[in-house]
């Protein structure tokens, strides 16, 4: 994907980790090397940062259901339903292969620069914490995730149209999960 940068991206995108402090967040989406965004500024990180990689860690029935993030590099689910427990969910046993294959194919050094994304943020805080104890210190999480936070109020209450990639109006491609390759394998898309 060709990029074009402008000197505003380029300032904004400075900025752009600073935007968010943990104290804003909730402790389920806070991670330990403190890098957030939102989207809207992981559009504009992505633009101005063409060697980062975005990484979804969202189910592939998530994907097939919603759609995929235009731009997303691999598709690496953090959990997979679990066949023992009906509606639970296990930690998925191809992610720690799945992310150091991708690591090992890229060649990508410790602070080459990672977004992570899920539905809500959630999970890519977990997904960061995991890729920070790997050796990876340039790790952002999208803290609205892809499908956004639920509406506690109003006539949308409970539903995802808060915030979020797909509500932010950012380029999506509804694509199946399996167009992207296996996760054990670095799941590139």
């Amino acid at each position: 994907m060709t990029h074009r940068t402008t000197p505003f991206l380029i300032a904004l995108a400075c900025a752009l980790p600073l935007a968010l402090q943990a104290e804003e967040l909730p402790s389920s989406k806070q991670t330990k090397l403190g890098l957030y965004l939102t989207a809207e500024e992981t559009l504009a990180f992505l633009t101005d940062t063409p060697e980062a990689l975005m990484i979804d860690v969202r189910t592939q029935q998530e994907i097939d259901e919603s759609g995929l993030a235009e731009g997303t590099d691999a598709l690496i689910p953090l959990f997979i339903p679990d066949p023992k427990k009906k509606d639970a969910a296990m930690l998925n046993p191809d992610f720690f292969p799945g992310i150091a294959e991708l690591a090992n194919s890229q060649q990508l050094a410790a602070d080459h620069p990672i977004v992570i994304i899920c539905r809500s943020g959630n999970r890519s805080a977990q997904a960061a914490n995991a890729l920070g104890q790997m050796g990876f210190t340039q790790v952002y999480t999208v803290t609205d995730g892809y499908l956004g936070d639920r509406a506690k109020s109003g006539p949308d209450k409970g539903k995802r149209t808060v915030n979020g990639w797909r509500n932010a109006g950012l380029p999506w491609e509804d694509r199946p999960a399996n167009s992207c390759g296996p996760a054990k394998s670095g799941g590139t898309c």
